[in-house]
């Protein structure tokens, strides 16, 4: 690896820590229904690789633990999000490899994939997480307001932190997803005016 690439790298993953960490702490502020904690994570796994998409997300939620009451078990939700992230664009690479194409983008259907299976992944293990270890009642409140809302409907607690999460992570996955490839295209225009 040059001292260029590492440099980038090493950038762009810290930017993007801090970019994820400001907007899910100011969605928590305003309650905001999104979780928006990995909105930079797949952007990183696309650019830098699995290992910086891997510290991007952990680094996210630690610092989310520390500062914004997140319990540190949903790190597992968000560097799901950077292993499926991982799998989609290494399929992707091994098939343009496959057919001799060197000098690939990733297109727009990979990350929408990536939206839709981290979703489901996140809501797995984040409404698992919730339901079992804080009773449905996590203090972050983008989910506790849309679950809360779901169980005086219901008065099904465990429909209620299911459906609710899954939900929640359905849009903001997606949301985070069509975010991350515009940030990609932008830094690969930028690269190749450079």
């Amino acid at each position: 690896m040059n001292y260029k690439k590492f440099l980038f790298i090493t950038t762009f993953t810290i930017f993007s820590i801090a970019i994820n960490y400001c907007c899910s702490y100011l969605a928590g502020l305003i309650a905001f229904p999104l979780y928006l904690d990995s909105i930079m994570t797949i952007a990183v796994t696309a650019l830098c690789g699995l290992v910086p998409g891997v510290i991007c997300a952990f680094c996210s939620n630690f610092l989310l633990s520390i500062f914004a009451n997140t319990g540190i078990l949903f790190s597992m939700c968000h560097i799901s999000t950077a292993v499926v992230a991982h799998l989609v664009f290494n399929a992707e690479k091994k098939k343009n490899l496959a057919s001799g194409n060197t000098h690939f983008s990733y297109t727009t259907e990979n990350f929408m994939w990536i939206g839709f299976f981290a979703a489901l992944t996140n809501s797995l293990l984040g409404d698992s997480i919730s339901y079992f270890f804080y009773s449905a009642n996590t203090t972050i409140p983008q989910v506790d307001n849309a679950v809360q809302g779901i169980f005086v409907a219901t008065k099904n607690l465990t429909f209620a932190a299911y459906f609710g999460g899954t939900v929640t992570n359905i849009i903001d996955k997606v949301f985070s997803a069509t975010f991350c490839l515009f940030v990609y295209r932008f830094v690969n225009w930028v690269k190749k005016r450079m």
